[in-house]
């Protein structure tokens, strides 16, 4: 009975980040009328949530191997409620940003820490909890836009984040009570340069695309360029010096490792064609549609539908059907779906039917089935790579996930500023994801096949 008590804890520590993105999608047209702010500057409340994450979770998956589960758990757990709180006091779009960036750092380790203690306490059924796992994130994706949309509707987007505060209060005192303080399975090492020069890469990136996207005139893109040379500067430091660091946050072995190499493109492209474009629906709802704030969160309800009982049955299921038919049979449902959100036949054809609500749910309820089919069997072909080092290994996972959400919404935010329509700009920006996310498709039979290959 203790072990699912853990379970529990460190499900509950995930349903406190899934609430906490879910809703802060759906405030975000609030962020933009409040501070008066434009849409790319509001979408950097989005985009430095997964910068951060980018940032903490290799490091996050490192320092959980090297000090312990419970530890970082805790210390992470403190930050991120502590910054919640900030966040709903937050005076200004800067100051949101601001601590929405502390608040990405302290929701990288629950991911790959509570994945670490879930493999610990059920080391004989790892793939089956990781996978019902996988399924605890839909269900705050249920809670967290409708309750984002009540509250948003009724009271204020800060209480979005004070939602936080009563649910991290519990979890600190479940996880100080329950957790047994794990032995260290490697000597402490923080590859801080490495984690430092790779983030400096993707948040100078960031910052040249955001540069071009708001001003095509001479000097924007002088400095946009700079900040694109110093973007490739970084990168060429990071994996210079991981190539001569004795405990890295990226093994550039395994990334001479088709596998391994693979799995996270895959990944990245999971991230910017799914997580990153999802993060716009309440957006594309309210701005295309003209759906209330309530109700461009209760149409992403369906997703978390879909996902909860499809990831729970292909956990199960793994075993007998190995991972890639999951992967693509998902993948292929996903991109369909994607495609399917931007306005064309299909809605024209659909509209004199179904009201945009309507199809907006049953397309958000596709995608959902899709991802929690193909996000099972995708998280334990990764873990496949290097079983002796979970922590590590989902930590990496995350991180090309979450560099693939923050290009994904900074793409986005691109092509919207550009376009000068929302409708002409989302129809771009859905039909370029389903078509990604299809393309990278091939990359899944390059992956682990599981125990029983069908192939």
């Amino acid at each position: 009975m203790h072990r699912y008590l853990v379970f529990a804890s460190a499900a509950l520590g995930l349903l406190m980040y899934s609430i906490d993105a879910t809703a802060v999608s759906v405030a975000f047209p609030n962020f933009i009328r409040e501070f008066h702010a434009p849409v790319m500057r509001a979408a950097w409340t989005i985009s430095i949530y997964y910068i951060a994450m980018t940032m903490s979770l290799p490091l996050a998956g490192n320092l959980s191997d090297s000090f312990g589960r419970k530890r970082i758990f805790l210390v992470s757990l403190v930050l991120f409620t502590c910054s919640s709180l900030a966040c709903g006091l937050s005076p200004n779009i800067y100051a949101l940003i601001g601590f929405r960036f502390l608040q990405g750092v302290g929701g990288a380790a629950f991911l790959p820490v509570a994945s670490g203690i879930v493999t610990e306490q059920f080391p004989e059924n790892r793939e089956r909890m990781i996978g019902l796992f996988t399924s605890i994130v839909p269900i705050g994706g249920i809670v967290g836009p409708n309750l984002g949309g009540w509250i948003v509707s009724s009271f204020s987007w800060r209480y979005i984040f004070y939602i936080n505060l009563p649910i991290g209060a519990l979890l600190t005192g479940m996880i100080l009570s329950l957790l047994r303080a794990s032995k260290p399975m490697s000597r402490p090492h923080v590859d801080l340069g490495g984690v430092f020069s790779m983030s400096g890469g993707i948040l100078f990136l960031m910052f040249g695309l955001n540069i071009i996207g708001e001003s095509f005139a001479g000097r924007s893109l002088l400095v946009a360029g700079v900040f694109l040379a110093l973007s490739f500067a970084a990168f060429s430091l990071f994996f210079r010096h991981e190539k001569h660091e004795a405990n890295p946050i990226m093994h550039l072995d395994l990334l001479k490792s088709t596998p391994f190499l693979a799995a996270n493109i895959l990944n990245l492209v999971i991230g910017a064609g799914v997580f990153g474009v999802f993060a716009f629906v309440p957006y594309y709802a309210t701005s295309v549609h003209k759906l209330s704030t309530l109700l461009s969160g209760m149409i992403l309800t369906p997703r978390s539908l879909g996902t909860i009982p499809a990831s729970a049955v292909t956990a199960f299921l793994l075993r007998r059907v190995g991972y890639r038919r999951p992967i693509v049979g998902g993948l292929v449902l996903t991109a369909c779906s994607v495609f399917l959100f931007a306005p064309g036949p299909f809605w024209d054809v659909m509209g004199a039917r179904f009201s945009p609500a309507e199809i907006l749910s049953f397309l958000i309820l596709l995608s959902g089935i899709g991802m929690g089919v193909a996000l099972p069997a995708a998280n334990n072909a990764c873990i496949e790579l290097l079983p002796q080092k979970v922590g590590t290994i989902v930590g990496l996972r995350g991180m090309f996930r979450t560099i693939g959400g923050a290009v994904g919404v900074s793409l986005l935010t691109f092509i919207l500023h550009l376009s000068g329509d929302p409708v002409r700009g989302f129809r771009l920006a859905f039909a370029l994801s389903g078509i990604v996310i299809f393309c990278a498709i091939p990359l899944v039979f390059l992956m682990p096949a599981g125990r029983e290959s069908w192939t």
